[in-house]
């Protein structure tokens, strides 16, 4: 829910008063929350939050639903950046349809039914074989401090992410000017992999204000089709443009102009060029982002500040990766019931598209008319009529069915992973029948028929909740409106467009560009007069007397110490915002516990920790009131179960960090040992009479590793030792194929000091392979041992953060199965052999 307007460059399209310091002006908000399945977890990223849970409203009403909840404000806000509120519930990513009627006789101008269509796609879509990547870099003063830092960091790990084969890549910064890394696009190979890593470590934001439109622009003018000069459509390369930016340009209609002239003349061509936006900040331009993604049918995330962005810039490949769904449409009347409607309705005859009345020019040949006076004392003058007339437009009536998005000129964004939601409005006759029973979706990727049948279920929203609120009392009416009215607002701003903007604004009562609100102040002079002379009145001057304040405001009782708040799921602690988890927060099935920082003196043992009963059932726990009093960029993330409570600098309510009581702490685990047992290769098993096989016990010693053997001790330089292992780290040694090094620097860095004398030493299950251990293939065998090293070093030392390194570890893995391919080795003997060569690995972590 965006609150705050940074400022902006370019010139404002009105005067907008955000020099007024309205950061400072509080804001209050509430959300009644409704979902289709039980709420899992709610939690804000930005700010703290209150919960009630089990019902919609402030107050405990009926009984508990554990699909409903309640959430405020802890504390008035300040207008001081968005508010972002996060909401789980169970199948959420699910299919689900809901729909709505609203009936001629409840004062609709027509019986209609609303649909809600949401999914998060769930399929692999075939990769697309070639590719051409442009990334358009924000490098305006706005990004300085941690917004490039984080983006240099999410581009060292894409460039990495990069299929090896097919591709190819630009990199263009932009700001009051742009630059490019080259003039055109290059292909992906492991020279331009480090070029351009070395010119991405190289940026910092002082390229001056955010002039987008033109970057863009060349952007598009540079991709190979067009350079190329290929008159062969089917000889073209998709491209895929990722714009990271905060957006902060006032350039939006411009910008989105732009982008449906170029994607539109790209379609024509045969060719696909598509858009993804990543948004930085917590004051991001969330309609510059989303209007760019929705002009070039791609899709954009945000990270607020201080949240890193690799994660999301991964998921942002990954969607562009794959095809798009082409001729995607949807069937929301079953067939019976549009053949019944059919009969019921009137055909009228179109009036011609765009026809409206202009004055004419010329007056009508006079006919038998008397003449006119010189002189006429009756006559009365009138203002004449001076300016730009409104074009009178006359717009056909609205169509059977209003689906937005459109699926008629550009596929409907459909990516794995990515929240998809459509809606339709559609005319019933006057005697309707049940609604559609279910909804079909169909299209085709890459020449292969996709379909997806949905069931389709009545909303039911309490008549409390939306009277007053919206139209009609008519939710998804609204939210339906609200999506066709921006499908409009993205188009070009014709006298046609316009006028259908203002029928769907009028007739739903939603403020457009095209239609607006008129507030009016009831006050009479006096009371008006009064609170301004007190707005501006120091509060610690205002006396209160009664208990009210001089604005008839009683004080608000604040707590002398955070409450504690009880959850569901005895067994984690649930705190709010991780900048590396972005989802973490209050979760629904979990307990939490409040610390007063108020009892914590220095040096003093901190108070013990509840410890609640595992036998807690969430089904069994009456709606209570949840407040977070901590500051939101200090939250952290929930623990896991059966861990110990542990809390890092400035933490849950802002304290030091607390050490856990001595009773609460394990003794140190005792090291794994792996053994390694040779079988004779003469077996009876297929893979066994191919390669040499390893068993594996385990045990665990005090004192170490069983059975290592003696080498010299292997001291780090400075450039090793001094690292940090990291996702980042990690990327920077990955090389252009996908392998990584096998020196005893790297092997150092991911399993440590202790495990570098069994990382040198290759498994015999690779070992004994063709070629034995000499020559190209013995160090073919070692980066291939190297890179199963780092892809388990991945999985085990940073399994939360799989989103930023599953395409490292993806590629990596493909250059694994190629190279055993390679050393012969059909596809069956290749995954035998990368599974044990998993297990081997492992056993090192």
């Amino acid at each position: 829910m965006p609150t705050a307007i940074a400022p902006r460059y370019g010139t404002a399209p009105t005067n907008i008063p955000w020099l007024r310091n309205n950061s400072q002006n509080r804001f209050e908000l509430s959300v009644s929350v409704q979902m289709n399945k039980p709420v899992t977890s709610i939690s804000s990223p930005s700010h703290p939050i209150g919960l009630m849970l089990g019902c919609h409203q402030r107050e405990l009403t009926g009984e508990y639903d554990p699909s409903k909840a309640f959430v405020y404000l802890g504390d008035s806000a300040m207008l001081d950046k968005d508010i972002v509120i996060v909401i789980s519930a169970q199948g959420m990513d699910a299919p689900r349809c809901s729909v709505e009627r609203w009936l001629k006789s409840d004062g609709a101008e027509e019986t209609t039914d609303a649909y809600a269509l949401t999914l998060v796609p769930k399929f692999e879509l075939p990769a697309l074989p070639s590719q051409e990547y442009i990334f358009l870099v924000d490098r305006s003063g706005s990004m300085a401090g941690s917004r490039i830092k984080a983006v240099r960091t999410a581009l060292q790990i894409l460039l990495r992410s990069l299929p090896s084969r097919g591709t190819s890549f630009n990199i263009v910064s932009f700001g009051s000017r742009y630059t490019s890394l080259w003039p055109t696009s290059q292909v992906y190979s492991a020279e331009s992999m480090e070029q351009a890593s070395k010119h991405v470590d190289e940026f910092e934001a002082n390229y001056g204000g955010t002039e987008l439109r033109s970057a863009i622009e060349f952007a598009f003018n540079s991709r190979q089709d067009i350079k190329g000069g290929s008159t062969d459509k089917t000889d073209t390369m998709p491209t895929s443009v990722f714009v990271l930016t905060d957006g902060e340009a006032w350039d939006l209609d411009g910008i989105i102009n732009s982008i449906n002239q170029s994607c539109g003349k790209a379609k024509k061509d045969g060719s696909l060029l598509r858009t993804f936006t990543l948004g930085v900040g917590n004051q991001v331009s969330t309609a510059m982002c989303e209007g760019i993604a929705r002009a070039g049918k791609g899709t954009a995330v945000f990270v607020a500040e201080g949240e890193k962005p690799d994660a999301k810039l991964m998921g942002l490949l990954k969607a562009a990766r794959g095809g798009v769904i082409d001729d995607l449409a949807v069937d929301w009347v079953d067939s019976e019931d549009a053949q019944d409607d059919d009969d019921e309705f009137e055909v009228i005859p179109s009036s011609k598209a765009g026809d409206y009345s202009e004055p004419s020019a010329t007056s009508p040949p006079p006919q038998s008319q008397p003449p006119l006076s010189l002189f006429d004392e009756s006559h009365v003058d009138t203002p004449a009529e001076t300016g730009a007339r409104k074009a009178i437009v006359f717009l056909d009536p609205p169509p059977k069915v209003q689906q937005a998005p459109k699926s008629d000129k550009l596929p409907i964004p459909l990516y794995p992973g990515f929240r998809c939601s459509i809606f339709a409005i559609v005319k019933r006759g006057s005697n309707p029948g049940p609604h559609s029973s279910n909804v079909k979706i169909t299209g085709k990727v890459m020449g292969r028929d996709v379909v997806l049948q949905i069931p389709v279920s009545p909303v039911s929203v309490h008549s409390g909740l939306v009277e007053g609120k919206v139209e009609g009392g008519r939710l998804l009416h609204t939210l339906a409106a609200k999506a066709l009215i921006q499908g409009f607002e993205d188009l070009p701003k014709t006298p046609e467009n316009k006028a259908e903007i203002e029928r769907l604004g009028k007739r739903y009562s939603l403020a457009t560009s095209a239609t607006s609100f008129v507030a009016i102040d009831e006050d009479t002079k006096d009371e008006i007069e009064r609170k301004e002379s007190q707005a501006f009145e120091p509060e610690e001057e205002r006396s209160v007397k009664g208990g009210m304040d001089k604005l008839g405001r009683r004080p608000r009782q604040r707590p002398s110490a955070p409450a504690m708040v009880t959850g569901f799921d005895p067994t984690s602690i649930a705190t709010g915002y991780n900048p590396s988890a972005a989802t973490a927060g209050f979760n629904l099935s979990a307990m939490t516990t409040g610390l007063n920082p108020n009892s914590l003196s220095a040096g003093a043992e901190p108070a013990p920790l509840l410890r609640p009963s595992h036998s807690a059932d969430a089904r069994a726990v009456s709606p209570k009131i949840v407040k977070m009093q901590s500051d939101a960029s200090t939250m952290t993330q929930p623990r896991k179960s059966g861990s110990n409570l542990s809390l890092n600098s400035g933490g849950l309510f802002g304290i030091r960090s607390v050490s856990p009581t001595a009773s609460l702490s394990r003794p140190p685990r005792p090291q794994r040992v792996a053994r390694m047992r040779y079988t004779d290769t003469r077996s009876d098993d297929p893979y066994a009479r191919a390669v040499s096989t390893i068993q594996y016990t385990s045990s665990y010693s005090n004192t170490g590793y069983l059975d290592s053997p003696s080498v010299p001790p292997y001291t780090p330089p400075a450039s090793i030792s001094q690292q940090t292992l990291s996702v980042e780290s990690i990327a920077r040694a990955q090389n252009f194929d996908g392998s990584f090094p096998s020196d005893d620097g790297h092997l150092w860095l991911i399993v440590g000091a202790d495990g570098l004398s069994r990382a040198r030493d290759i498994p015999p299950a690779l070992d004994r392979l063709a070629g034995g251990g000499i020559g190209a293939q013995a160090a073919m065998k070692k980066l291939i041992w190297a890179t199963m090293l780092t892809i388990i070093c991945l999985q085990k030392k940073f399994g939360v953060e799989k989103d930023s390194w599953e395409m490292l570890a993806e590629k990596a893995r493909e250059y694994i199965e190629k190279e055993l391919t390679e050393l012969g080795l059909d596809e069956s003997l290749v995954t035998q052999t990368v599974n044990r060569l998993e297990t081997t690995a492992s056993a090192l972590f």
